[in-house]
């Protein structure tokens, strides 16, 4: 068996802040436009910075039984949904034909913190009797990995990436080594954030990190390479990628 095998995509699934699918996601960049307005997840009014990318019409139930979508938090959410769009796109099934032959690696900075952040606030103002048995779980940021892997049945490699905003490139680039190296024929690759909330967006602005001077004009915040770039925007959202090793994605007929 030669090495290094080839890696191809065939599956893409996203959930962003221009739409919650890729077609969405490709023609908001098409036309230019900006997914960045002011927060409403919480009252940013006594913020520096009140502006972030707010993913705009996600449902998670389209995805998963209502039940659990209230168990887990809203980056696993959004991993999941990102995966199934890529399994569908890839013409996969919903279990791996060969299950100890697919892997998933996703990738998070922080994962489901708000879960944590809400699970400490219930124990030190309700007392133990009001916690959710379920805040612990649903916080750790192998969440999304696991949820991936289980739907479908993929025993192969699994792992998560946790490299700051590098996360979701690492995902991908160690997902296509498992395929190179004939750890598995096909992997689930991507990454999540999804932490809009009073604590990161205040951490970052005391780290003097985000823009500020534009709170009026969210549409003109991202300004990277302009002479008067202030910081980043915060945002949310996944992707994921459907990885295929060369030939068994051209033995079973699969869009390159």
């Amino acid at each position: 068996m030669a090495y290094p095998k080839r890696v191809v995509i065939t599956g893409l699934g996203a959930i962003t802040v221009l739409g919650s699918s890729v077609q969405q996601f490709w023609e908001g960049l098409l036309q230019g436009r900006s997914g960045i307005r002011r927060i409403t997840q919480f009252d940013p009014s006594d913020y520096p910075c009140q502006i972030a990318g707010e993913i705009p019409d996600f449902e998670p139930e389209k995805y998963m039984d209502r039940k659990e979508a209230r168990r887990i938090s809203r980056s696993a959410q959004a991993s999941l949904a990102a995966a199934l769009q890529a399994v569908t796109d890839a013409g996969l099934p919903q279990t791996m034909p060969e299950p100890e032959r697919s892997g998933v690696i996703f990738g998070t900075a922080i994962g489901g913190f708000e879960r944590l952040d809400e699970g400490i606030t219930v124990i030190r103002t309700q007392g133990l009797d009001r916690l959710n048995p379920f805040v612990l779980p649903s916080g750790i940021p192998n969440l999304s990995s696991f949820l991936i892997s289980r739907q479908f049945q993929c025993l192969g490699p699994n792992s998560t990436v946790t490299t700051a905003c590098a996360t979701g490139t690492q995902a991908v680039g160690e997902g296509a080594d498992y395929i190179r190296h004939g750890k598995a024929d096909i992997v689930i690759a991507g990454g999540c954030e999804a932490l809009i909330r009073d604590f990161s967006i205040a951490g970052f602005c005391a780290m003097r990190a985000l823009a500020v001077n534009f709170n009026s004009n969210p549409e003109k915040a991202s300004r990277p390479f302009d002479a008067k770039r202030e910081g980043f925007i915060f945002s949310e959202g996944a992707a994921a990628l459907v990885l295929e090793e060369l030939e068994h994605a051209l033995r079973r007929g699969a869009r390159i």
